[in-house]
């Protein structure tokens, strides 16, 4: 028979603990991790660093492992030039990393409770130390390695950092996602916190946002590394996931409680995000040097004509329009083989396009040909044809004012004509 009195007691109990009594514990070191409720183990590589252990859960993939679309060792062969805002770029010397902390602003009172390190590895026999130091052999990688540096309670980060710049250490580029503006940051806060000179800071940096953005802009109306995995991956992460607003919350219920099957998610989250990273490098560099869609095509031409390429923007503005482009990216394409064309001198070329546009009913295309017609062809009826086509679509009060003035500008070189003035 149930003693419903007992029962109420401990639901009663339990409330208290969680809400007001336990929020300082530690959970239980013996455990490696787990409870007895919930043995799965959270890392299963323990190392011992001058400043106290550090708690890693090592995953081992081959290089031809399948992730979404892409192989992992499809990113080897990515050309060196591929990133240029970063000179040359080889996998082989990368390390791919992911953060998981205590909260999304930042600042000195976020830490970074699971730290996920991606980088490609030698095979050898198990060393006397569990985490050895990197070969300097890289040509040849066979396996891409993960670890995941985990602190089972805020103590143990400096034992965490410690381990973690001797891997930061042993390569040259560190790649990330959004990491410029948040996971390089924190990382460097939390070593200096811990006085530990960070290898970060000597670091090439290849954020991996940055290139999505302006690749994928006129493809995808969010790059978020969520929706890049679901349109440009193929990547599907199943039901064990958690959203990444839920993390900080789901660490602080570990430290409570000592539950690690909420942590199991964040860490199959973070994972994922590594994985993600490296076969996002790989589709990046494969579209930045070979772009196969018209939205791609389009971005590097809008990339060349700001770096002040015009030749090379020109020419894939027009790979746009061979590649099945929207209406909306047609336009675009026009509108910047116009510019293109107007800035190296070849006004009487970028006609063609403005008047493409105008049919569309683009004001900018309209006033463009209004000046090429009153400045250049010396067309004063055309130029104010063109000035009152403007007017009738335009719906800018600042636009309209300076049409206006246009307009009647024009309308008194053509009467002072016909009067015969010069």
């Amino acid at each position: 028979m149930v003693d419903h009195s007992l029962r109420e007691r401990l639901k009663r109990l339990g409330k208290l603990g969680v809400q007001k009594g336990v929020a300082h514990l530690k959970p239980a070191m013996h455990s490696v991790g787990a409870t007895q409720a919930d043995p799965t183990p959270l890392w299963n590589v323990e190392l011992s660093t001058p400043l106290g252990p550090a708690y890693i859960r090592r995953t081992k993939y081959p290089l031809h492992y399948q992730h979404g679309a892409h192989k992992l060792d499809q990113v080897l062969s990515t050309a060196p030039t591929a990133f240029r805002e970063i000179g040359e770029f080889d996998a082989r010397d990368a390390l791919f990393l992911d953060t998981e902390t205590t909260g999304l602003a930042g600042g000195a009172g976020t830490l970074a409770f699971l730290v996920g390190v991606g980088y490609f590895d030698v095979d050898r026999e198990a060393a006397a130390e569990p985490l050895a130091v990197c070969p300097t052999d890289l040509s040849t990688p066979t396996s891409f390695v993960i670890d995941q540096f985990f602190l089972p309670n805020p103590a143990a980060e400096a034992g965490m950092l410690c381990a973690l710049d001797r891997l930061i250490e042993q390569r040259k580029i560190l790649v990330t996602f959004n990491g410029r503006g948040f996971d390089a940051p924190l990382l460097q806060t939390r070593f200096a916190l811990a006085r530990i000179p960070p290898a970060l800071s000597n670091k090439t940096h290849l954020d991996l946002l940055l290139p999505s953005r302006r690749l994928w802009r006129y493809a995808l109306p969010s790059r978020s590394l969520g929706s890049l995995e679901n349109h440009i991956l193929s990547v599907r992460r199943d039901q064990q996931d958690i959203p990444g607003a839920l993390i900080p919350e789901l660490y602080r219920a570990y430290l409570q409680t000592g539950q690690t099957a909420d942590i199991e998610r964040v860490m199959y989250h973070n994972l994922f995000d590594v994985l993600s990273m490296v076969t996002l490098a790989a589709q990046l560099a494969q579209a930045l040097t070979e772009p196969a869609t018209a939205a791609e095509r389009l971005s590097i031409a809008v990339g060349c004509e700001r770096a002040g390429q015009l030749q090379r923007a020109e020419a894939a503005y027009r790979t746009v329009l061979c590649a099945d482009p929207t209406p909306a990216q047609c336009q675009a394409a026009w509108r910047g083989l116009a510019r293109c064309l107007k800035r190296q001198n070849r006004a009487a070329e970028a006609l063609r396009y403005w008047e493409q546009l105008a049919e569309q009913g683009d004001v900018e295309a309209l006033i463009e040909m209004a000046k090429h017609y009153e400045w250049r062809a010396g067309d004063l009826s055309a130029a104010l044809s063109a000035c009152r086509r403007a007017l009738h679509v335009c719906q800018q009060p600042v636009v309209r004012a300076a049409l206006l003035y246009r307009a009647s500008r024009l309308e008194n070189k053509l009467s002072r004509i016909d009067a015969g003035y010069s």
